[in-house]
């Protein structure tokens, strides 16, 4: 099961060890703290309202869509594990949320590190979108709700060398507003709607008769 790891990653996220990548590889800076709210309500309050799994763990990930990414397609920013290194595809799994030093979230205090310079040039431009979900036991990931969908060329801000600057003099991607999806209507219930809409439009030609 990956979340011990990221659960590892995340405490070892405060203190960044240097020399992982060359120093031209840039990495978008990201997070997701204790501020962020699920659809107006504070986003641990939506975990505990939350129907989870017994066993599972809240995560958060970084989605890629715009570009040459076709509709459908799962692409996700890979993170930086200190000490590590790169974890290729492990930004599928994403950071747990868990409590480091004092501070609650997933990458606090500094920031999860994602390679990003493959994404910074497309027709149309690459986007990003924070997920957060829930990974069960099987790492099956469910999620839970989004964030708006911002472009690359807007978080210049944000975007670094890997571990090359000071992590309290950088600038860290916070979506602070993330919306739950609209579950889709189950087929019992799409079944008594169409036979409330069928039997109004027996009584319609009964009238019309």
């Amino acid at each position: 099961m990956r979340i011990g790891l990221f659960k590892i990653a995340a405490y070892a996220a405060v203190t960044l060890t240097a020399g992982v990548a060359s120093a031209g590889d840039d990495v978008l800076y990201w997070m997701v703290d204790s501020t962020a709210t699920v659809d107006g309500q504070n986003i641990s309050l939506f975990f505990d309202d939350y129907d989870a799994p017994a066993g599972s763990a809240f995560a958060a990930r970084v989605r890629v869509t715009g570009g040459d990414i076709q509709d459908g397609q799962d692409v996700f920013l890979d993170l930086y594990i200190p000490g590590s290194g790169l974890d290729e595809g492990g930004g599928e799994y994403g950071v747990e949320f868990s409590d480091v030093g004092g501070y609650w979230g997933a990458g606090v205090p500094t920031g999860n590190q994602s390679p990003s310079g493959d994404f910074s040039a497309g027709t149309p431009e690459y986007s990003f979108i924070v997920e957060l979900g829930n990974i069960d036991a099987q790492d099956n990931w469910t999620t839970v709700a989004t964030s708006a969908s911002a472009a690359y060329s807007t978080l210049g801000d944000f975007i670094h060398e890997t571990f090359d600057i000071n992590p309290g003099q950088i600038a860290v991607w916070s979506p602070t507003t993330f919306t739950a999806p609209v579950p889709e209507p189950s087929s019992g219930l799409l079944m008594a709607v169409g036979l409330a809409l069928l039997a109004l439009r027996r009584k319609r030609a009964e009238r019309e008769g």
